[in-house]
């Protein structure tokens, strides 16, 4: 919890987490960049890998770094109770590897939802609860917080995909379509199956062209340029995750072979599957 008084300014240094919170009391400006936006009470906002960014009462305010307020936390409190004091609860995550990259794109630039919206709420209790258990000293604390920050995220996805106009080309805007949507499931239910473009159009109820299409646009790569990233990502994950045979891990990512596999993995990565998982074992 950050708790401060007019007039107060903090910047804080890019990091390679999710940075999320919800303003508790008072009103700021959060600054990223070129993109600004005002939280008010009950405001949730959630960024991934953020570049430097700065929460300001004014824009008079010179902020000081986020490492400052930590080594004195009543840097920000001011000599005059009688100011108007501001509350945020804020908190962090990262991606687990090697996928890291293409969850983080599911958020970017800046998750903002106002108080009003029911989603705000859920995720206000889900806080407290976060929160709660992080300054407690319970059994199995560790695992109850993993899990609360997965809703956390599962909420503020479905937030997003509500958010269809407008939205960035992405996985999360593919499956914010309803067509599109479909053939997204199928390939994800059965990504070793052989799929082609016309078999994917079909599960979308689509023609192959107007498919085709359509996907590029939503998603912002074609369906099989698409599929075969995701099965390099589920070929990457079996490699770090697993000690299954490479043979096993090839068919994950849909080919026959392990030389056909070996090929399109060093395509892919600029590495073979072997050197990969020698790499991430340390």
């Amino acid at each position: 919890m950050i708790a401060v008084r007019e007039p107060w300014a903090i910047r804080f240094p890019a990091v390679e987490a999710v940075v999320f919170g919800q303003m508790i009391e008072g009103t700021c400006a959060l600054e990223r960049g070129e993109v600004e936006l005002e939280l008010r009470p009950g405001d949730f906002m959630m960024m991934a890998r953020p570049p430097e960014w700065t929460m300001r009462s004014g824009p008079e305010v010179e902020p000081i770094d986020l490492k400052v307020l930590f080594a004195d936390s009543k840097a920000l409190q001011g000599d005059d109770p009688t100011k108007p004091a501001a509350r945020f609860l804020a908190g962090h995550f990262l991606f687990a590897e090697p996928n890291a990259d293409q969850m983080a794109g599911l958020l970017s630039p800046i998750v903002h939802v106002r108080a009003a919206d029911v989603a705000a709420q859920r995720l206000g209790r889900l806080l407290s609860l976060l929160d709660d258990e992080a300054t407690a000293d319970r059994p199995g604390r560790s695992l109850a917080l993993d899990r609360l920050l997965e809703v956390i995220l599962v909420e503020t996805l479905r937030h997003r995909a509500n958010q269809v106009e407008g939205m960035q080309p992405g996985l999360l805007a593919g499956l914010a379509d309803p067509r599109i949507s479909r053939a997204l499931r199928a390939l994800h239910r059965e990504p070793s199956h052989p799929w082609t473009v016309a078999q994917l159009a079909r599960e979308a109820h689509m023609s192959r062209a107007g498919f085709a299409a359509r996907f590029a646009e939503i998603v912002g790569v074609s369906p099989i340029g698409y599929l075969s990233a995701w099965r390099m990502s589920l070929a990457k994950a079996a490699l770090v995750s697993t000690k299954r045979p490479m043979i096993d891990v090839a068919k994950v990512a849909g080919y026959g072979s392990v030389s056909a596999f070996s090929t399109a993995f060093n395509r892919a990565t600029g590495m073979s599957p072997t050197a990969y998982s020698q790499l991430a074992a340390g």
